[in-house]
């Protein structure tokens, strides 16, 4: 499937994604005041960080040897599974341990928590978790569209489920993120469902005629770049497992990072200045993100086509012109929402979240800035080269966290943005040159598309 085809219908489904959680994000907002917004915010930033911890590089790690046929499907799901199950069950150990005095006690004066919400949160990062390893399988079998669908689709009901309860005025914090988990286990599922089709079809022979060619003129191995075991097929379940851990864990720690270097500011916020700012920064941070949606569009397609074998003549020059995609379309998007920032975000959140569209501002130059490095993080998965994501998220997160303890006790939502701009500019850089470093590539042909 071509590049702009298959990014074009990504592209579509996300679209409707961008417009469904925007809004919810305004109805929670409006309907829960600043503070209550900081809550919801921080609560979805705690789910979704547990799963980034917990969920080892199970998807990402089986790319490569599922798109090479080096293992089955099947057997790759069930070592998922196994891994999951037991994940989930320390979602729901947490979720108990939550309940008891000294936690609930921080987690109600931090966070906004009642008793038992720590559940609705652990069902929240089971339906996270589950939605990443599916999607990953799926990628790699060359099922570009469907994840997008799927999380389309998931933000469409979980809009219908907000609406439902804000029309009715029976929105509370807690049914929020009750209404958050119905939508993230239901988007699992749905995935879930879709994959265990998918696997009973044979895989094609999926690597074009010239690479075939090639192989065949010049003798080259496919194992020679792969690093992939030839018995891997054959393994035991925990071998599998050991062996997704050992070439995932390093990737996973860039989720880790990357979810860190998009929440960190949050959370020190929340330390120096209280939720209610949080409130009030968090509706700029969504809206700026969302324009990541456009580049991101283009980062499946380079999970599949990256893990093709490394003679594929098309393999740097489809990452090349991704990357070039992904900024003229952020750029695009950014360059009018800088200036109507301000009124636009009073209009549609309301006075009390005002300061919004100051912190929108500073914050989309950096959006813009990382549009190279959400690219190019779909390229490396596909390469096996997932460290070299955590590389450059460890150090935007040093570089984030600095920033951000010298400007947001001073400076609120505004520095907080600042500190996350700098920093998302440092982790592109890096990216960027890893890989011109990898395909030798000259910064002319990458920027201009010419040999």
């Amino acid at each position: 499937m071509k590049l702009v085809e298959a990014g074009a219908k990504i592209l579509f489904s996300r679209v409707g994604q961008v417009m469904a959680n925007a809004m919810v994000v305004l109805v929670v907002a409006k309907t829960l005041g600043p503070e209550g917004q900081g809550h919801y915010s921080l609560t979805v930033a705690l789910a979704m960080l547990l799963a980034a911890l917990l969920g080892g590089g199970m998807g990402l790690a089986a790319v490569p040897p599922l798109r090479q046929n080096k293992v089955p499907a099947a057997r790759m799901l069930k070592a998922q599974m196994i891994w999951a199950s037991g994940m989930v069950l320390l979602f729901f150990l947490l979720a108990w341990w939550s309940t008891d005095v000294n936690p609930a006690r921080v987690l109600q004066e931090r966070l906004g928590w009642f008793s038992g919400l720590g559940f609705l949160a652990a069902a929240a990062a089971t339906g996270f978790l589950g939605f990443e390893i599916f999607s990953y399988d799926l990628l790699a079998r060359g099922r570009l569209v469907v994840g997008a669908a799927v999380n389309g689709s998931r933000a469409f009901v979980h809009l219908l489920l907000i609406l439902a309860l804000g029309l009715t005025g029976s929105l509370t914090f807690g049914r929020s993120v009750g209404v958050l988990a119905v939508a993230q286990l239901a988007g699992m599922v749905a995935m879930l469902m879709i994959l265990l089709r998918e696997i009973r079809r044979p895989l094609p022979d999926t690597r074009d005629v010239s690479i075939r060619e090639f192989i065949s003129r010049t003798g080259v191995a496919e194992d020679d770049s792969d690093e992939i075991p030839s018995d891997l097929g054959r393994r035991s379940l925990p071998a599998l497992i050991l062996f997704n851990l050992r070439r995932g864990w390093l990737g996973q720690i860039s989720a880790v990072a990357y979810f860190l270097l998009l929440r960190l500011d949050q959370g020190l916020l929340e330390y120096y200045r209280g939720a209610a700012e949080v409130g009030i920064y968090s509706i700029a941070v969504y809206m700026g993100e969302m324009l990541w949606l456009l580049p991101g569009a283009l980062t499946p397609l380079l999970v599949h086509s990256s893990a093709a074998h490394a003679s594929d003549p098309d393999r740097d020059r489809t990452a090349a012109r991704a990357v070039r995609i992904g900024i003229l379309l952020t750029t695009a998007a950014g360059l009018p929402l800088f200036f109507l920032a301000e009124p636009l975000l009073s209009l549609l959140a309301g006075g009390e979240y005002q300061g919004s569209g100051l912190a929108l501002r500073a914050l989309l130059p950096g959006i813009v800035a990382f549009a190279p490095g959400v690219v190019l993080a779909g390229d490396f998965i596909g390469r096996g080269k997932a460290h070299w994501n955590t590389q450059a998220s460890v150090l935007t997160v040093l570089v984030g966290l600095g920033t951000g303890i010298l400007l947001i006790p001073g400076y609120g939502p505004v520095g907080a943005a600042w500190s996350s701009s700098i920093a998302y500019a440092c982790g592109s850089t890096v990216m960027l040159i890893r890989f011109r470093q990898i395909t030798k590539m000259s910064l002319r042909s990458l920027i201009l598309g010419r040999t």
